[in-house]
């Protein structure tokens, strides 16, 4: 900025001392006139120099304002360029620890899922044990308890095997526990056939006259009037024998049992 009054200075001393003096050429008047001219001519230039300076400066100073805005800008966009960048690593990050949990959760899924299916299949098993089943039996289709039906079948299989005690036991927790089983009168048949085969002739007499008793209408009720007769043989009672076997005779004058009544009939008149 004191860059105009310096060179209007210099101006000065270089005119004043390159050129004559100015009586030699002119005279005072016109000499002072030229001076003033001069000296308005620098100051002028002088003006001119210091606007156009000052214009230079206010352009300096705007340009500079310019460039602090833009590395100021320039800076927050950094700022904001390496904040971005930062959220972009942070998302990655959590996107990784999503894709292991996802994973993770979705073996566990799979674990819970077959072990819900092996419980499912579990309960499931279990509840068709107690589940009532269709059973064909007699000439009709009965329900029975899955346990009840093992029961009977193991007992009548223990029978048939020769196991005659297993037999007899199974047949009287059968009757026991479901005493209005359909089993339930052949249980008490199959008992005294087992007792029979035991020697225990009087248990098997109270069998089968129990089965008589309760089910009179049942097919093996001559079979049953048969084994009783056989059982008061075994008891020595030949009169109760003769009297059994003559109303087997009677009652079921036509069944296979009726044809073995007759045969041991004579031998106990």
């Amino acid at each position: 900025m004191r860059a105009a009054p310096i060179l209007v200075a210099l101006l000065i001393v270089g005119l004043a001392a390159g050129s004559p003096p100015a009586h030699a050429l002119f005279g005072d008047d016109e000499a002072r006139r030229a001076i003033i001219e001069l000296r308005a001519r620098i100051e002028l230039q002088s003006r001119e120099t210091t606007a156009r300076l000052t214009e230079f400066g206010a352009r300096i100073d705007a340009l500079a304002q310019r460039i602090e805005r833009f590395e100021q800008s320039s800076r927050g966009q950094l700022e904001l360029n390496n904040q971005i960048e930062l959220l972009r690593q942070e998302i990655a990050r959590l996107r990784g620890q999503l894709e292991v949990k996802t994973n993770e959760l979705a073996g566990e899924l799979a674990q819970t899922q077959v072990r819900q299916k092996n419980q499912f299949g579990e309960l499931d098993a279990r509840v068709r044990t107690f589940e009532p089943v269709s059973v064909s039996f007699e000439g009709r289709n009965v329900n029975v308890d899955p346990e009840e039906k093992r029961l009977y079948e193991g007992s009548l299989a223990a029978l048939r095997d020769g196991e005659f005690a297993t037999a007899a036991g199974g047949f009287a927790s059968l009757r026991q526990r479901w005493p209005a089983s359909p089993y339930a009168p052949l249980a008490l048949y199959w008992s005294g056939s087992a007792q029979f085969a035991l020697k225990d002739f009087r248990a098997a007499l109270a069998s089968y006259q129990r089965f008589v008793t309760r089910h009179p209408e049942h097919p093996r009720v001559p079979d049953a009037l048969l084994a009783q007769g056989l059982c008061e043989l075994e008891l020595g009672d030949k009169r109760n024998a003769r009297r059994i076997l003559e109303l087997l005779l009677e009652k079921h004058p036509n069944s296979p049992a009726a044809g073995q009544a007759r045969e041991r009939l004579p031998a106990l008149r």
